[in-house]
């Protein structure tokens, strides 16, 4: 039977985060995605928290682009005091999901603002592109080996083309991984960013299923599944297909009307689960 989880950072900007436990357990969500906030979350009361609902931390999901009181971390840098504060904040991240038995934390590649991307957001060559994936690989296994001390998965997430030109795609995380060939480095793959990138989804699922550990779903309008227009009835089947048989991260921005829209995503989604007996 599929298993879900969801990603908090989207509802903590609109509530506290005991009322949110509280909403998404009325739903009959218990398992979570803490935003990736090393300062704000390593608390024990928070621990206490999900102790008492019984609600289980399946990872951390990283804050990639920048926000209020944070920069965004950059690993695809020239630039030795932003690569250092970048890897100290994957291994900050790291350990806070390890402090709440998290098993995984999403890897996105952004790339340094001095170097030469072609701001109209086109295509980077394969071969340039290639070139600075490559000089990622000794970063990357740094913080690989880092992680497997710590029981915690490093998964890839190809972003699209607005925010980095440089992994921003199925084909991009394959190439990497596969690289690092490393059983503590997989991919995880994100359905509102593949609605930007891939040419098809069940095709891109199925390339990378030797690596595939982790996927999050948003539909086309970063809503819950089934209130935009990705075609999650051929995801789902895929799926099935290739013999996922982790959790699905729902991935939805949201606001204070949440628990209508994540409750009409979830029976859409168990309709289909149902279908394909996921």
């Amino acid at each position: 039977m599929v298993k879900f989880s969801i990603t908090i950072d989207s509802f903590t900007k609109i509530e506290s985060l005991e009322n949110t436990i509280k909403g998404l357990v009325e739903l009959g969500i218990n398992n979570i995605e803490l935003s990736g906030d090393p300062s704000n979350f390593y608390s024990k009361k928070f621990f206490e928290l999900f102790n008492t609902f019984s609600v289980s931390v399946l990872g951390v999901t990283g804050k990639w682009t920048s926000s209020k009181g944070m920069i965004s971390p950059i690993l695809l840098t020239s630039d030795p005091h932003i690569l250092s504060y970048s890897k100290n904040y994957v291994k900050e991240c790291i350990k806070l999901c390890n402090f709440f038995g998290g098993s995984i934390f999403n890897i996105c590649l952004l790339s340094d603002y001095n170097l030469k991307i072609d701001w109209n957001h086109e295509i980077i060559p394969n071969k340039e592109k290639k070139k600075l994936l490559k000089k990622s690989e000794n970063i990357l296994s740094e913080l690989t080996n880092f992680s497997k001390d710590f029981g915690v998965y490093l998964l890839l997430e190809p972003l699209n083309r607005y925010s980095t030109p440089f992994c921003c795609n199925t084909a991009d995380a394959i190439f990497v991984t596969s690289n690092l060939n490393n059983d503590y480095f997989s991919i995880l793959l994100d359905t509102y960013h593949m609605n930007i990138e891939e040419m098809d989804f069940s095709d891109s699922i199925i390339k990378s299923k030797n690596f595939l550990k982790h996927i999050h779903f948003a539909d086309s309008n970063r809503k819950m599944p089934g209130l935009g227009h990705i075609n999650f009835n051929s995801i789902l089947k895929t799926l099935r297909k290739i013999q996922y048989n982790n959790y699905i991260g729902l991935e939805p921005i949201v606001d204070r009307n949440y628990k209508v829209e994540i409750s009409q995503g979830l029976n859409f989604l168990n309709k289909l689960c149902n279908k394909y007996k996921i």
